[in-house]
């Protein structure tokens, strides 16, 4: 390939690894990124596949600055997985009788390390995620 056939494939592929800009720039990107994937499926190319990564990359940028996500408490994890799965206090006997996990769901009492490592490991989480 010479440096001309370089510089037209560039010109075409340039434009999906600079940053997003906007909202409608992100949702065509995701568009492109989704019909990339359909094709690779199909061929397997190494070079495709780096391609998606980095436009990938560029969505992931754009989300992570557009839309940052707030650390929520354990307490706060804990509360949103039982309204998840539907789950009474009594449900949760791996951290204590119902009247310890109504305690925690009303925050007069916190997540002990005994406490985090049984939910973690109920619901399939890292620890990390009810420590904020």
């Amino acid at each position: 390939m010479n440096v001309e056939q370089i510089s037209q494939s560039w010109q075409k592929i340039a434009p999906l690894l600079i940053p997003i800009s906007s909202e409608e720039d992100c949702d065509r990107r995701e568009e492109q990124l989704k019909n990339l994937i359909n094709l690779n499926q199909k061929k397997k190319d190494p070079q495709i596949t780096h391609l998606i990564r980095s436009i990938a990359v560029t969505i992931e940028e754009y989300e992570k600055k557009e839309f940052p996500l707030e650390k929520a408490e354990g307490i706060e994890v804990l509360q949103y997985l039982m309204r998840e799965h539907g789950l009474t206090e009594s449900d949760l006997p791996e951290i204590g009788d119902q009247n310890l996990v109504l305690d925690l769901v009303n925050r007069k009492k916190e997540l002990n390390l005994k406490m985090i490592k049984a939910l973690a490991k109920r619901f399939n989480l890292t620890e990390q995620t009810f420590l904020g």
